[in-house]
């Protein structure tokens, strides 16, 4: 449940911020920093809308009835599962993960250990979430999806699910393996990330 691309130019201070529309396809000239993206997030005409940085560009995250709901049950799901083995966190689609100095991600569902993260931070998680999902939405692209599953691994999540509502599948990244694609009839398996958890697809998916 991602993003439409949308492409933000942030301003010198005294100039009006003027955001191109969402549809946009005007080229971007230049990479930003977090600094930069964090200063645009915060200005009082974005307080209400979700932003990520993506290979220094700025994207805001659309919303999608279907992938919202899927993302949900995903979230709910990791929960009852750490209710009996408290071992870690979910965050949910406004769960920011700064990945780098370019990449400050928002999965739609994210996992990360305590192991890794002791102490509950009061806003971006610095590091990449141990497990994380993405729900396509109706706007958004296979490849730009793919290409994020990929920059996730690379930045040190161990799983990372794509999930595809309308072919109702699964595709599982790990780092050195290759794509899994798991269908209705498959079970999703926590691995050494929850150990001990399935989640068969069909459950996402009800007729």
């Amino acid at each position: 449940m991602l993003n439409e691309r949308s492409k933000y130019g942030i301003p010198h201070p005294v100039e009006t911020v003027c955001p191109l529309p969402l549809n946009s396809m005007a080229v971007q000239e230049r990479r930003y920093s977090l600094d930069e993206f964090h200063a645009f997030t915060i200005r009082d005409e974005y307080q209400d809308r979700l932003f990520e940085l993506i290979n220094g560009e700025i994207v805001e995250k659309v919303a999608s009835f279907l992938p919202s709901k899927i993302a949900a049950w995903i979230a709910t799901y990791f929960n009852m599962y750490l209710i009996e083995h408290p071992i870690g966190y979910v965050t949910g689609a406004d769960g920011s993960y700064i990945l780098s100095a370019e990449n400050e991600f928002m999965p739609d569902v994210g996992y990360i250990s305590k192991a890794r993260l002791p102490k509950e931070p009061e806003r971006q998680v610095y590091g990449a979430p141990d497990l994380a999902v993405e729900v396509k939405s109706p706007t958004d692209s296979k490849r730009q999806l793919r290409r994020k599953a990929e920059d996730y691994v690379r930045f040190g999540t161990k799983i990372v699910w794509l999930v595809f509502p309308e072919e109702k599948q699964i595709e599982v990244y790990v780092l050195d393996q290759e794509v899994q694609v798991i269908d209705i009839d498959g079970v999703l398996d926590g691995d050494e990330v929850l150990p001990g958890f399935r989640l068969p697809v069909r459950t996402l998916f009800p007729e």
